[in-house]
């Protein structure tokens, strides 16, 4: 039988003693053997090799809920294009869920959850994200959420901020680049108090189990970078300041995000952006096809 994956503390153990590019070969290739993941990540690249279909069977509608700065920004990805594109060439129908750009967890959550209840009586399939995970795990522990997710049958969650984020702390901290990057939202007139609530084990609204109904499957796609695959220096950084903490995608304790219900696929050599980007689509094509193909199950 194979081993069960490894836990943050012994990451964390293996990273302090044998190097963080260690501890991530180790859980990369743990979650490969794994015979819950194994499978799935195995029919998915078998699935992403394959030409684009452009018929859709499930007749969900693919709705995207969107990452911080969104709007702002949208080169980073917030807006969830990568996911957009590939759907639209399926022929998959998308909706973009107007969250507040740089809203709270708990204003973004009310409007998802509206959004949803507003929503004809069909199967909807949720793909966030980055902080748009956030949005989705707080909307879900609101007082209405059963009924609000009803019609909701999966959740793609594209390296989703589930549980918050260690780079918080550093963020509010005294640093000169932390002060920065305040600097450069302030002059912009955003507020940061998103920010404050993506902090890492910290009593706050993300400090909580995630509340997943029996009924929708989740899917995490989250970046398994060592060192050298990190090119940029702000990935670099990041990855660098979580180091302590166990593998990690600059963002992500990936014990965190292997710990959640549902199923994993480990990008190797991308960061918390999926960067670089080489083969992001074919990934992203073939776990709609994998859901096509299942949901019905």
């Amino acid at each position: 039988m194979t081993a069960p994956l490894p836990s943050a503390e012994e990451l964390r153990e293996l990273a302090a003693r044998d190097g963080i590019d260690a501890a991530t070969e180790r859980l990369y290739r743990r979650v490969l053997e794994s015979p819950i993941h194994g499978p799935f990540i195995r029919r998915v690249d078998e699935l992403r090799a394959e030409p684009a279909s452009a018929k859709w069977n499930c007749g969900a509608v693919l709705a995207i809920v969107p990452g911080a700065s969104y709007r702002e920004s949208p080169r980073t990805g917030a807006d969830g294009r990568l996911v957009r594109e590939q759907a639209e060439r399926m022929g998959i129908p998308t909706e973009l869920v107007p969250l507040a750009t740089t809203g709270t967890v708990k204003e973004n959550a009310r409007i998802l959850c509206d959004w949803l209840m507003s929503q004809p009586d069909r199967p909807v399939i949720l793909a966030s994200v980055s902080k748009g995970g956030s949005d989705i795990k707080t909307a879900l522990a609101e007082p209405d959420a059963e009924p609000a997710f009803r019609n909701v049958v999966a959740w793609l969650s594209l390296c989703g901020i589930l549980d918050g984020t260690p780079l918080i702390d550093w963020l509010l901290s005294p640093s000169p680049g932390a002060g920065a990057v305040r600097l450069y939202y302030r002059l912009r007139g955003k507020s940061l108090e998103f920010f404050r609530e993506l902090r890492y084990h910290c009593g706050g609204p993300l400090d909580r189990p995630l509340r997943l109904p029996s009924h929708i499957r989740l899917i995490s796609v989250v970046g398994f970078p060592l060192r050298e695959h990190l090119a940029r220096r702000s990935s670099r950084n990041c990855h660098e300041r979580l180091a302590s903490l166990g593998p990690n995608d600059g963002a992500l304790v990936l014990a965190d995000v292997c710990s959640l219900p549902g199923l994993i696929y480990p990008v190797w050599g991308t960061d918390h952006y999926l960067q670089p980007k080489g083969g992001a689509g074919a990934l992203v094509r073939g776990i709609l096809r994998y859901l096509d193909e299942t949901l019905g199950e």
